[in-house]
């Protein structure tokens, strides 16, 4: 029975290695398919249709905000309202519904909540390079596959989970030399239509430990017509 229970272990560990090893040569693109099918098992994101409600949560003297903001991906819409100021963007063009805001700032608002909020199936989109070699990486204690996507201003670095491919946290760098960007941990989840979305966002400088805020995501819910 010792000798029998001896060998179970041996090759519960020969086993664990060697799916350590497939992991760890997986490629980039390998990595952010996995994370995929993980968050968007059903690939539902192209056609989605969905308000998110949020409220952020800002460091003094800075008062919290809530606001939300809808997507209809199949039509390319988005829509964001605040107190204050209503607009969609279909395509590239703006209708502005209260307030004022500048096509300029509506676009630059399109692309923040569909990049972020649609992480990491929008790192399929075309002209996304992601870089073949991925790491191992400790952060707060714990290892992380590394994914490095560079893109024409500024350099991305997203982390996933061994286990799952659950995306945990990811930074950028708008001068990554002197390391100056932001990183962004990623806590809690909302299931939405087979969908994994991070629930909670919060952000921090990566030059110096100061905290930026954080994004919490209070539901999620059919678009409404």
């Amino acid at each position: 029975m010792k000798l029998s229970a001896f060998f179970s272990i041996l090759l519960l560990m020969i086993s664990s290695c060697a799916s350590d090893k497939f992991s760890m040569e997986l490629t980039g693109q390998e990595l952010i398919e996995k994370s995929i099918d993980y968050h968007d098992p059903n690939g539902n994101w192209n056609s989605l249709k969905a308000t998110f409600v949020l409220e952020d949560s800002l460091p003094a003297p800075r008062s919290s905000r809530s606001y939300s903001f809808s997507l209809d991906n199949s039509q390319s819409i988005m829509s964001y309202k605040i107190d204050g100021t209503s607009y969609v963007v279909h395509h590239d063009s703006l209708q502005v519904q209260m307030g004022d805001i500048t096509l300029d700032r509506a676009l630059r608002s399109r692309n923040y909540y569909t990049f972020l909020w649609g992480l990491p199936m929008k790192l399929q989109d075309s002209g996304t390079t992601i870089e073949t070699l991925a790491t191992m990486e400790e952060l707060d204690g714990k290892d992380y596959h590394v994914v490095r996507v560079p893109y024409e201003k500024d350099v991305w670095y997203f982390y996933l989970e061994p286990e799952t491919y659950r995306m945990a946290a990811y930074k950028f760098y708008q001068d990554e030399p002197n390391q100056k960007g932001e990183i962004i941990y990623l806590k809690g989840m909302a299931e939405f239509e087979g969908m994994k979305i991070p629930a909670n966002r919060s952000w921090y400088r990566t030059e110096k430990p100061e905290f930026l805020g954080t994004d919490k995501l209070i539901r999620v819910e059919p678009l409404r017509n």
